[in-house]
C-alpha cells in the first residue's frame, strides 16, 4: 500500500456553502484553473476548492525515479492491456484527496477534474460515492487505452516534454508548442496569457521526475469501465470536440458508462481552457452541482 501525501491547497467563497473540489491535470497546480472561472463559480454560491496534486505545487512530492526509457516501455505495455507498475497511481490520488477531506472535515463533496484531474475525481467517485455529491469531468477518459489515445502528434509532444531540460528558455518554447498541439485551434494565447501560464510552472515546482510519475500514475490505474457501470452519482462529462490528447469518443464511452451521465460537447474546444469557453462551462459546473444536490 502506497503511503498518503499531504496535499496544499486554496478556498474561495464562502465556507457554508456546498463545496466544489477542483482538480488540476497533468504537472498543473491548481493556479492553472483560471481566475474566471472560479470567480464564476463562487458567483454562482459554491465554496471552491482547489488542491495541488502531489507531486506538483506545494502539496508532497515523491523521491522515486523514473527514466525516460521506462516511461516509454510502460506506454507501449499499457497500450497492449498490460499492467503497469508505478511509485503510485491515480487511485492513490484519490486517497491523497479523500485525506484532505478528513483534515477539513468536509463529508460530502462536489467533485470535479479536468484532464488527470478528471481520472482521480474518477477514482474518489469510485472509492467514496458517500462522498459524492456530484462528479463533473473535463477533458478526460476512463483509462480505456483504446479510446484514451489521441493524434500521436499531441502524444509524442506531451511525452518529449519529459526528457527535456527545464530552463526558462526551454519551458518557454516547449509550453508554447504544446498549446498549439493540443489546444483549442484558432486561439491565440496572449504574451501575457503565456506569462501568466509560465508563472503557474514556475510556482507548480513541476520537474521533469514529478511529470513522468504523473504520467505513470495514470498507466498503472489501467481501465476503470467496469467500476465507472456501477457508480450511481450524478456525473457530467464535458469535452471539446476538437481535442486532439484525449478525442471526444473518450468523453462519450465516460458518458456511456455512467448510467444517467449528461455528455456536454464544446465545438472547436481542444485540451485546454481557453476564456471562451469559461462561461459556458462554469455555467454547467455550477448547474450540475445543484441539481445533483437535489437527488
Amino acid at each position: 500500500m502506497h503511503r498518503i501525501c499531504r496535499l496544499a491547497f486554496k478556498e474561495y467563497g464562502d465556507k457554508t456553502l456546498p463545496t466544489l473540489v477542483l482538480l488540476m491535470g497533468l504537472g498543473m497546480p491548481s493556479g492553472a484553473w483560471p481566475e474566471s472561472l472560479i470567480r464564476l463559480l463562487v458567483q454562482q454560491g459554491l465554496h471552491v476548492v482547489t488542491p495541488d496534486n502531489r507531486d506538483c505545487g506545494q502539496s508532497e512530492f515523491c523521491s522515486e525515479k523514473v527514466p525516460f526509457w521506462t516511461l516509454m516501455r510502460s506506454v507501449a505495455w499499457y497500450v497492449f492491456g498490460g499492467t503497469v507498475h508505478a511509485p503510485y497511481s491515480v487511485n492513490d490520488m484519490a486517497m491523497d484527496v479523500e485525506n484532505l477531506l478528513n483534515e477539513q472535515r468536509l463529508e460530502r463533496v462536489h467533485i470535479a477534474g479536468f484532464s488527470l484531474g478528471g481520472m482521480i475525481a474518477q477514482a474518489f467517485a469510485i472509492r467514496a460515492p458517500h462522498r459524492t455529491i456530484s462528479l463533473s469531468c473535463i477533458s478526460t477518459a476512463t483509462g480505456n487505452p483504446r479510446t484514451g489515445f489521441g493524434q500521436l502528434r499531441a502524444v509524442c509532444s506531451v511525452l518529449k516534454n519529459c526528457s527535456q531540460t527545464e530552463d526558462s528558455q526551454t519551458r518557454y518554447r516547449r509550453l508554447t508548442q504544446l498549446l498549439k498541439t493540443i489546444g483549442s485551434p484558432g486561439v491565440h494565447y496572449s504574451d501575457v496569457e503565456l506569462a501568466r501560464y509560465m508563472q503557474v510552472l514556475k510556482e507548480g515546482n513541476v520537474t521533469q521526475q514529478s511529470i513522468r510519475r504523473q504520467l505513470m500514475a495514470i498507466l498503472a490505474a489501467g481501465d476503470r469501465r467496469s467500476k465507472l457501470r456501477q457508480l450511481v452519482v450524478p456525473t457530467l462529462v464535458i469535452h471539446g470536440q476538437a481535442d486532439p490528447l484525449l478525442p471526444v469518443q473518450a468523453g462519450q464511452e465516460l458518458a456511456k458508462c455512467v448510467e444517467g451521465a449528461k455528455l456536454m460537447r464544446i465545438a472547436g474546444m481542444g485540451h485546454d481552457l481557453p476564456e471562451c469557453f469559461i462561461k459556458p462551462i462554469g455555467q454547467a459546473l455550477a448547474k450540475h452541482c445543484y441539481s445533483g444536490a437535489l437527488r
